[in-house]
């Protein structure tokens, strides 16, 4: 784990690398491209994301986006692969974008690939980023948004403790689609690390 610094610390956070129960939270690598491609190609996986879905090449692209933001000097985004304890390859992204460092501010978002949807795998890697914002770069809000159709992301977001704070119309252009999204949140206050919320 990271030693613990506040975001005002304006040093780079790297290499990242976080412990799970079933899954474990590492920095992204050029050669993970393949893998990527098998989820952020997937149109289910990405129908409510501005990403995707993508080729070869745009998964490679994105992979080495990914890695050019982590080498940052003042490092603001911390995109991380979800990796299953007996597995070697990325079965999903989730990140952590903090947008204010003086409001201690920072946004949750996440992938995971479908042929390992509804196992609690998405929880668990939420979880740990959350809790990573808290406890390592010393977050105040961490906030998330979802599509209203994707139940499966609000319900993620309500085990994690957050609170469903209104809906923003029309916020996302998704293809060629104006999309609203359900704005949720957690404050370091509330936050559990080991409470499940139903």
């Amino acid at each position: 784990m990271s030693p613990t610094l506040s975001v005002s610390d304006n040093r780079v956070v790297y290499p990242v690398v976080i412990e799970g129960e079933r899954v474990w939270l590492r920095e992204f690598e050029a050669a993970d491209g393949p893998a990527v491609q098998r989820w952020t190609g997937d149109v289910a996986v990405v129908q409510y994301v501005p990403l995707g879905p993508t080729d070869d090449e745009g998964a490679r692209r994105y992979v080495a986006s990914i890695v050019a933001e982590a080498s940052v000097s003042e490092r603001s985004t911390y995109t991380l692969a979800v990796m299953e304890r007996d597995g070697n390859d990325p079965i999903g992204a989730v990140a952590l974008t903090v947008d204010s460092t003086r409001h201690r501010r920072g946004e949750l978002g996440y992938l995971l690939r479908q042929d390992r949807w509804g196992r609690g795998l998405a929880t668990e890697a939420a979880r740990l980023v959350v809790d990573f914002a808290f406890r390592d770069l010393g977050l105040h809000r961490v906030w998330a948004v979802c599509d209203p159709e994707n139940q499966a992301s609000g319900a993620v977001l309500t085990k994690l403790g957050m609170q469903r704070e209104g809906l923003l119309r029309h916020d996302l252009l998704i293809g060629d689609e104006w999309r609203d999204s359900a704005l949720y949140a957690v404050l370091e206050d509330d936050w559990d690390a080991e409470a499940v919320y139903l």
